[in-house]
């Protein structure tokens, strides 16, 4: 459960991240995040990079999440220059996560970082940082 839901959140800050921006360069991005967890007994304090491809379009360009059991909505979004700041609220049954962060685009690279604050009912809440670091590839598969 704890994997799952720290997966989710992974994919949760790049969804976010991974958004519209004048200086994005279409075409596949190898996109690596590096987590952080605090406040999770019995849970090692870093977690292994996570790295995964996929096509990134000016008009597509949010990650697809795939859990369903999760509501999120976007509370703050805005850029200056090449960097995207952010806030994210999502809600599933018994959690709730709070994510702000910031990704700079320059050309063929991207770097940012989020927090991330789960509210779990019963439990007390945690806390996670998110290093996320891209490249670009080349262009998409046909």
């Amino acid at each position: 459960m704890k994997k799952t839901l720290m997966i989710f959140v992974v994919l949760l800050s790049l969804i976010w991240t991974v958004s519209a921006c004048a200086e994005l360069k279409e075409g596949l991005w190898e996109i690596t995040t590096q987590v952080e967890l605090k406040g999770m007994p019995g849970v090692p304090g870093a977690m292994p990079p996570t790295a995964f491809r996929q096509c990134i379009t000016k008009n597509d360009a949010v990650p697809k999440n795939t859990d369903k059991n999760y509501e999120c909505k976007t509370t703050l979004q805005n850029s200056v220059g090449n960097t995207i700041n952010y806030k994210v609220e999502c809600k599933g049954q018994d959690t709730v996560m709070q994510t702000s962060g910031t990704t700079t685009y320059t050309g063929n690279t991207m770097a940012g970082q989020s927090n991330t604050t789960f509210k779990t009912k019963g439990q007390p809440a945690m806390q996670m940082l998110s290093k996320i670091k891209g490249k670009y590839i080349g262009p998409c598969p046909k």
